[in-house]
């Protein structure tokens, strides 16, 4: 048995694709994005939070 054969995707696109991303937004009332688009925004917050930590302590 071939290894590529056994992760196969059971599926090969997600519910949303199926449902459609904007129905799915509506919904659920909330906004999906990529998750490596997910990734990129949350070090970009965490990046911006330590920053903003850092300066009250400076200016403490």
């Amino acid at each position: 048995m071939k290894l590529a054969k056994f992760f196969k995707r059971k599926y090969p696109y997600s519910p949303i694709a199926y449902l459609g991303r904007k129905n799915v937004e509506r919904i659920f009332g909330a906004r999906i994005m990529k998750l490596k688009k997910l990734d990129k925004l949350q070090a970009e917050q965490a990046s911006a939070d330590s920053n903003f930590n850092r300066d009250q302590r400076k200016s403490a």
